[in-house]
């Protein structure tokens, strides 16, 4: 695991400063901080940092040189078949120098060119650089569980694993994108391509990126085929899953440094556990957190869990001191970043990173087979559309009358929903702050502040999936790599930490996409198959819960110990969101939630880190 980073100008007479290029790799430093690398030549340079995974001798050691020095390669991952490809490349004729997967990939880049990534099983984010045909290969894995960003201005392309790095080098404009951060508003995340930053973009997941003689082309290597096929029972469906996960996690156990996984005590996560126990000769270690609230604290079920794998387990009580935290969670996400969860993924990495270097993720089960609670909401409002439109506006009337509440708010909005389209449905519950209350709280002056909106562009071009898949296909393109994933990467790399995820397997998830949707979800019951593979895994009590997620009591936080740091970052005369957002309205959002008239725990978060992260940048 690793940091990545380089610059190529269009013209070679140009010299690269090594000034930026090492103050990107020190900006990447907690990404791998066993070993730093820096590779110069005519108009271009790459810097790396290595985290020490497999082969830990120097043999992985990068910018790595093939072909008698005119391929360069800096790579950010795991290559979980390095060893099957390098069988097959050695029958071709390729010869090995180190037991390290990064060889493997600059071999197969060699061999095959840009087709060798469909070759790949792994996460992981790449640049190859061809010194003869001045050419640049950016390319990122097929989920996009590994990040890498990029610009490109005046005749040079810049590119690193990390937006700080980028700005490290000076190649982020001191402005912001305000189209960017009504994004942010809405969904809490800023949807690939767009960044914080006008002119610096995500490379998307399964994409690769060439770039020669001043130009880049940017092209898919994979895309994932929804296609049901309605042959699949569930009891087959079961079985196939369960041979996928541990295969899975076989290849990704592969480690030269201590190993551990996660376990919050919900389905996805415990059934990672538990196929790894079932393949290891001794106890897996195993990590959980809890808060010190009720509605935040799994901890009994990763325990039952723990108990019936036979991990050695480790969990811990937290009560955080947020002000000291979170503005270094703030800092290390790069832009601004609204998901709360990023704090107990923060609290969990560092604990684990205690004794391991590598631990095993259950994220991605949700994406796959219809875990979240947003999806199945907006499935409750399809059904309540087929009402006669009288009768809903009747009720939606009486709801309209009842007593300003919470729970009157939850009424109303769904029945609001309902007089949507699917899709603008779905979209809406994803989104925290509207059109109006995005309106209210922005400066007036800010000029054009409605996101470009992917989500809903992509539901409109895939119109002719049903519903359910439309949504998981939205989840899949947009929240699971531009949030999940953004946040499992960065939390645990602060740490120094490699985070993998078993569940997101491109075989997994193609075999995921061939189920009918009523194997994933139906009558209430989400993720029905993994449920029904993980059942003689696992104590029946795990199914029997309701889905939590790695939540956090904010609510309650916000009408306690979070109110002061959002009145001491937020409400101050020099609070730095006060050039986009209106104090006034900052204050009578947190004086409603306190009041408990409204539940604005969301929004006043969301604010709360653009403050924190705006704050960063000085």
């Amino acid at each position: 695991m690793c940091g990545i980073a380089g610059v190529v100008h269009l013209d070679p007479a140009r010299p690269v400063d090594e000034i930026p290029l090492l103050n990107m790799r020190s900006a990447l430093a907690h990404r791998g901080p066993d070993d730093a690398g820096l590779w110069v030549a005519d108009g271009a340079g790459l810097v790396q940092t290595r985290l020490s995974i497999i082969d830990t001798s120097t043999g992985g050691h990068q910018p790595f040189l093939r072909g008698g020095g005119r391929f360069v390669l800096v790579y950010n991952g795991e290559l979980y078949n390095f060893r099957e490809l390098r069988r097959e490349l050695e029958a071709l004729g390729q010869t090995f120098h180190t037991a390290s997967d990064t060889e493997v990939v600059a071999a197969a880049l060699e061999a095959w060119g840009s087709a060798a990534l469909e070759r790949f099983n792994g996460m992981f984010a790449l640049a190859w650089y061809d010194t003869r045909e001045r050419t640049l290969l950016l390319a990122r894995d097929r989920l996009g569980i590994k990040p890498l960003y990029y610009t490109q201005q005046e005749g040079t392309i810049a590119f690193a694993s990390e937006l700080n790095a980028l700005r490290a080098g000076g190649f982020t404009p001191d402005t912001l994108s305000i189209p960017a951060l009504g994004a942010y508003l809405k969904y809490l995340y800023i949807p690939a391509p767009d960044t914080i930053y006008p002119g610096v973009f995500k490379l998307p997941p399964a994409q690769r990126l060439t770039w020669r003689g001043g130009r880049s082309e940017l092209d898919p290597y994979w895309q994932l085929q929804r296609t049901m096929d309605p042959a699949w029972t569930l009891d087959a469906a079961a079985e196939r899953c369960r041979e996928l996960l541990e295969d899975s996690v076989r290849l990704q156990q592969i480690s030269d440094v201590p190993l551990g996984a996660f376990l919050s005590g919900g389905v996805d996560s415990s059934g990672v556990v538990a196929a790894l126990a079932r393949q290891s000769s001794r106890p897996v270690k195993t990590f959980s957190i809890g808060f010190d609230e009720p509605e935040a604290n799994e901890l009994a079920y990763a325990r039952a869990a723990a108990q019936h794998c036979g991990t050695e387990h480790h969990e811990e009580i937290l009560r955080p001191d947020l002000a000291a935290c979170l503005p270094d969670i703030a800092a290390r996400l790069g832009e601004p970043f609204g998901d709360s969860s990023a704090l107990p993924m923060w609290l969990v990495a560092r604990m684990a990173r205690q004794q391991v270097t590598v631990a095993l993720s259950g994220d991605g089960g949700d994406e796959l087979f219809g875990g979240y609670t947003w999806m199945h909401r907006a499935l409750d409002v399809a059904r309540y559309r087929r009402v006669p439109v009288v009768l809903r506006a009747a009720a939606d009337a009486l709801l309209r009358a009842l007593p300003e509440t919470p729970a009157a708010t939850r009424f109303q909005r769904f029945s609001a929903d309902s007089f949507l389209s699917e899709d603008a449905s779905f979209v809406r519950r994803l989104t925290c702050f509207d059109d109006a209350s995005r309106t209210a709280l922005l400066q007036p002056d800010l000029g054009a502040v409605d996101p470009a909106d992917s989500i809903a562009a992509w539901m409109e071009s895939h119109a002719s999936l049903p519903y359910g898949e439309r949504m998981l296909g939205a989840d899949t393109a947009y929240y699971l790599p531009d949030d999940i994933l953004t946040k499992v990467d960065r939390m645990t790399m602060a740490h120094s930490l490699e985070a993998r995820v078993p569940l997101l397997d491109h075989r997994l998830v193609e075999f995921a996409a061939t189920l009918p949707f009523h194997l994933k979800y139906h009558r209430g019951e989400s993720k029905r198959v993994l449920k029904a593979a993980l059942r003689p895994w696992l104590p029946a009590q795990l199914f029997a819960q309701r889905k939590r997620g790695f939540s956090l009591p904010i609510h309650r936080w916000f009408r306690g110990p979070l109110a002061e740091v959002y009145r001491d970052a937020v409400l101050q005369p020099d609070a730095r969101t006060r050039e986009f957002l209106r104090p006034a309205q900052g204050e009578a959002l947190l004086a409603e939630h306190t009041a408990a008239r409204e539940d604005h725990g969301h929004r006043l978060w969301a604010i709360l880190m653009l403050e924190l992260w705006l704050r960063s940048r000085r």
